[in-house]
């Protein structure tokens, strides 16, 4: 993100809005067929995680799958496993999901902070108030919008899948909204540096849906008296998001725009008929992968690694179901007699059996007698959901949200240090795949639309450094400041016998270093300037009290003095400051007299002017 001069944006707003489209239907440029057989390729690649994304959909997000059907044909059918008998699976995704969302992005707490590459400059008052104020609205467009339910979404996605998606949109008429994509919807290609530049996305709508997004003139004239008479059927929508080559810079129209967004029918009404080309200035869209092996363009991510014990619980659960059944319900022998007749086994049956002379009334007794030792399999049950809830990190997040009562602070720090190293590589992939380039879209959106307060001067043409000071993030900061509080515990201690040990601590650097890990904004520290200024005052201050307090010393001291008694060379009672006057005056006339030279030999006039010449004139001294 570079700062722009003042006025610029407006400029820019006033041109163009920050994502433009020409709504000129069939007059595209773009190359459908080409798009088509581009997508179906991408189809192809994505094919060996399909079978992989609906298991996890089953166990872990039954919702958010939408993978179309071997074949062809509708992607709709139930969205729930009807087999699953245990929910530990979903329950600890969505501690997960809630637990990255109140920990990398909480709508309670900021978690980001804008900085300028001069470090200098960015504490500068006119630097801190802009940027305050640009991260201020920035948290109002985030709060106003569903940012922090697509959050959400996404996070539940990107831990089940491992691949997730979605689009930020801005525009005049509508603002800012995103727009999550379930699993299955989209397909993703990524440029030279592995970073997501392209997305093909399949969305089922109805012919009046379609019909208000692109204008009747849009569908072909097969389609448009469908529309009028059953404006409910349901058609296939293709959009292709993808960076232009063959486009001529400078230009903002449609067909120019440096990332090209074209919408197509698929299928069978006519082939594929383009619906509109339209265009954005930068990419629209995200897609953070959890993880990511080689060139692989969808990444991996826990419920990969808990699906197994997802399995194992699965069956685990099944058998010990089978067995409280056949406890309650056994399977029950029956007289032979009866197999004409019947036998009600329900509460209250009535039967009548007719028993021959000795032998026994029963009608029907248990086959088995089975006792399942429900404790011990749900012992092993409790294990295994453990070790889903770990794999999914339900246990970090829960000693950072959660109360800490019950466990020393050298116990907490330990367990963090070692949950936030599993999680480190997870934070900065999603740092460097999902929040840098979201923070850059929106200010470059809000920009553009002239939501962005005035710049000064100074700050034109600086680029801004994005800092996290989420959740997550302090707690990984923290992690290293730990040192820094032992070595000062330690300086504090070994000051008791040596003070000279506090001259090794760098104060200011220390309390610096430590707001920054707090992700305490910029505006609660002074500047170095104001610092040295402060400290200059406090001295001269001090020295000021120090000599007013010599001073009082010294008149509280004379005033002692000519209050107390002395007696005097001639026997009357004087005060010891009168004596001390006398004493000097005397002592004064002495040291004169021996520095007066004595009279030479001859005439008199000689004498007197040597003593005019080598003497100062007497002064008359006066004693209190």
């Amino acid at each position: 993100m570079t700062i722009s001069t003042p006025g610029h944006a407006g400029k820019q707003a006033a041109r163009a809005p920050a994502d433009h489209t020409d709504d000129t239907g069939n007059g595209t440029r773009a190359d459908i067929p080409a798009l088509a057989r581009r997508y179906q390729a991408l189809l192809r690649r994505r094919m060996p995680w399909d079978t992989a994304w609906q298991s996890l959909a089953d166990h872990f997000l039954p919702t958010r799958c939408r993978l179309r059907p071997q074949g062809g044909g509708s992607e709709e059918g139930p969205m729930l496993n009807s087999g699953l008998v245990d929910a530990t699976g979903i329950l600890a995704m969505r501690t997960l999901a809630a637990g990255l969302q109140g920990g990398l992005t909480s709508p309670a707490r900021p978690w980001f902070r804008l900085g300028l590459d001069d470090a200098d400059l960015a504490r500068s008052r006119p630097g801190q108030a802009w940027l305050d104020e640009v991260a201020a609205r920035m948290r109002s467009v985030f709060h106003r919008c569903n940012f922090y339910n697509a959050m959400h979404t996404l996070y539940a996605e990107l831990a089940t899948f491992g691949t997730a998606f979605v689009f930020e949109l801005a525009d005049p008429r509508d603002g800012f909204r995103f727009m999550p994509l379930c699993a299955g919807e989209y397909v993703l290609d990524c440029d030279a540096g592995r970073r997501v530049d392209t997305v093909f996305r399949r969305s089922s709508m109805s012919l009046r849906q379609i019909v208000q997004t692109f204008g009747l003139a849009a569908l072909p004239e097969s389609l448009r008296e469908t529309a009028r008479r059953n404006a409910d059927e349901r058609r296939s929508v293709i959009q292709a998001v993808y960076p232009r080559e063959d486009r001529m810079h400078g230009m903002l129209t449609a067909s120019h725009m440096p990332v090209a967004s074209v919408y197509w029918l698929e299928g069978r009404d006519g082939g594929e008929h383009a619906l509109r080309e339209s265009g954005f200035r930068h990419f629209p869209g995200f897609g953070p992968r959890w993880d990511v092996a080689g060139n692989d363009v969808y990444g991996r991510s826990p419920a990969m690694d808990a699906l197994p014990d997802c399995r194992m619980l699965q069956q685990m659960g099944i058998t010990t179901l089978k067995a409280i059944h056949k406890a309650v319900d056994p399977p029950m022998s029956v007289s032979a007699g009866l197999r004409s007749v019947g036998l009600d086994l329900t509460p209250g049956g009535i039967n009548y059996v007719d028993s021959a002379p000795g032998q026994s009334p029963q009608a029907a007794t248990p086959l088995l007698q089975v006792n399942p030792d429900l404790s011990t399999a749900r012992r092993a049950m409790e294990s295994v959901q453990n070790q889903i809830r770990s794999g999914l990190y339900n246990d970090l997040f829960k000693l950072i949200l959660e109360g800490r009562s019950g466990v020393t602070a050298s116990e907490i720090a330990a367990r963090e240090e070692e949950k936030l190293v599993l999680i480190g590589p997870v934070l900065e992939r999603l740092h460097d795949e999902l929040f840098i380039p979201l923070m850059d879209r929106t200010f470059e959106c809000m920009r553009e639309l002239d939501m962005l307060p005035p710049c000064p001067p100074e700050l034109a043409g600086r680029r801004l450094k994005v800092e996290f000071v989420s959740l997550l993030a302090q707690a990984q900061k923290l992690v290293g400041v730990s040192a820094a509080d032992q070595y000062l515990a330690l300086t504090l201690r070994a000051s008791t016998a040596w003070p000279e040990a506090l001259d090794t601590l760098n104060v200011d650097h220390l309390l610096d270093t430590y707001a920054d890990s707090l992700g305490l904004p910029i505006s609660l520290t002074r500047p170095p300037e104001e610092r040295e200024q402060m400290r200059a005052a406090r001295a001269e201050a001090a020295r000021g009290a120090a000599l007013a307090d010599n001073l009082k010393q010294g008149v509280d001291l004379v005033q002692q003095l000519a209050k107390s008694p002395l007696s005097g060379p001639d026997g009357r009672q004087i005060s010891v400051l009168d004596g001390l006057a006398d004493l000097i005056g005397r002592m004064t006339g002495k040291a004169d007299a021996k520095a007066m030279p004595r009279e030479t030999p001859g005439d008199g006039n000689s004498g007197m002017q040597g003593v005019a010449l080598n003497t100062p004139k007497p002064q008359t001294r006066e004693t209190a």
